[in-house]
């Protein structure tokens, strides 16, 4: 399977551009931390000390979890030492290029993985080819997983976290219907209309008015053999006709257009719906809400091909004289048995193919499963405003607005302009 998308080779936007000329400026006259001149050589021979920002809240498992193994990195390495910063998460993006402009940036950084390639295509974000080749473990990882630390052809990190979209499903209303879960679109529709009652509806799904429904959409424009690059084609139109048909009919409730994926997870754990589109950060909720509920999760129907959607973070390398020592911490974090550590602390599905931090579970077997198919949103660095185009598309059509052509030509129009 190939994500690649025809690119444009210039940069879009009077704001990146601005952002690209002051950040290179930068970095060609300071390095993190210091003003020396940026180099890719590596590190010298003599004690370092890196930098490293994240986002994970301080008493989190995730963030303790990391603590401990850098810990472990420096007391195994007394040459490096790891300043650890936190930052929030609506910052991190801003603050990098704050500190690009200052000849201040981190030497790692754990980041977003749909807003890894803008700092790749910055030229902020370390180039790892040939680390990655020599290392020789890159067939390890899902392609899906990888494609979000990718940027024309070339590798720029290694997931931290993976998570995906699969359907959960009530036990108890399909056995009463006598019905097993759906795998393509004509059983999902057909499944959810069946399964809709004065009590429940058939599916719930989030078509909020941001960026979640985005996520939610994707996978089914993707079933559809389509695009954002080609959302005026017939398979796309499909797409969306199949994803706000469900609620013309009924079978989505008209208050998914209010609901984040949290609200969602709630219809579901109170049986207000037979059936949702969720990932399995929802798992500890459903644990804890609805711990009698009888519930399953199977991979998302098909329709002319299997697609779920990518979530979760990246360990980014930053460009600097510390690379070489940044990659050999990222090295340590990709063992198999620290990925293992990480992945158990954030409720991460397996980053790598050889791991399995959660052996004997049926339901995040399912999920690894439907990891294999799943895609990155890869869409260069200007995948915020694309996203929010396509929410005005969504939106148009959910509420009656326009029809799928029309709201999908009107975004199309928006958003080749700001395709990579």
């Amino acid at each position: 399977m190939s994500y690649s998308r025809p690119r444009r080779r210039l940069l879009r936007g009077a704001a990146l551009t601005a952002a690209l000329a002051l950040s290179v400026g930068a970095l060609a006259a300071c390095a993190p931390g210091g003003s020396a001149p940026v180099s890719t050589a590596g590190a010298s021979s003599g004690p370092v000390t890196l930098t490293w920002w994240d986002y994970y809240a301080d008493g989190s498992a995730s963030s303790e979890q990391l603590q401990a193994l850098l810990k472990q990195y420096e007391e195994e390495n007394p040459d490096v030492t790891i300043n650890r910063e936190f930052i929030a998460y609506a910052d991190l993006k801003q603050s990098l290029l704050q500190s690009a402009g200052a000849g201040s940036l981190p030497d790692l950084v754990v980041i977003n993985s749909p807003d890894h390639q803008q700092f790749a295509e910055l030229g902020l974000a370390a180039k790892l080819d040939d680390k990655i080749a020599e290392w020789g473990q890159l067939d390890k990882y899902p392609e899906g997983v990888i494609a979000s630390a990718t940027y024309q052809d070339s590798i720029y990190g290694l997931p931290a976290s993976a998570n995906c979209l699969a359907l959960f499903y009530n036990k108890a209303m399909f056995d009463a219907a006598g019905l097993k879960p759906p795998t393509t679109w004509a059983e999902m529709e057909k499944d959810a209309a069946a399964l809709t009652t004065p009590e429940h509806y058939g599916l719930a799904y989030s078509a909020i008015n941001n960026q979640q429904a985005v996520f939610q959409y994707l996978p089914a424009l993707w079933q559809s053999g389509s695009d954002l690059d080609d959302l005026t084609s017939d398979a796309a139109v499909s797409s969306l006709d199949y994803w706000a048909g469900m609620m013309d009919k009924g079978s989505v409730s008209r208050e998914a257009l209010n609901w984040d994926q949290a609200a969602v997870a709630t219809e579901f754990a109170q049986g207000r719906a037979a059936m949702m589109i969720n990932g399995p950060w929802q798992l500890p909720f459903l644990a804890k809400e609805a711990p009698s509920l009888e519930y399953g999760v199977a991979l998302l129907p098909s329709g002319k091909e299997d697609a779920s959607v990518t979530g979760g973070e990246n360990y980014m390398v930053m460009a600097s004289p510390n690379e070489d020592a940044a990659w050999k911490v990222l090295q340590f974090l990709q063992q198999p048995e620290n990925v293992t550590l990480m992945n158990v602390a954030g409720g991460s599905l397996p980053t790598r193919s050889d791991i399995d931090p959660f052996p004997d579970n049926e339901v995040i077997g399912v999920f690894t499963d439907q990891l294999q198919v799943a895609r990155p949103r890869a869409y260069g660095a200007n995948y915020a405003e694309i996203a929010d185009k396509l929410v005005v598309a969504l939106q148009s059509r959910m509420t009656g607005a326009a029809t799928s052509k029309d709201a999908l030509k009107t975004a199309s129009d928006a958003i080749a302009p700001l395709l990579p």
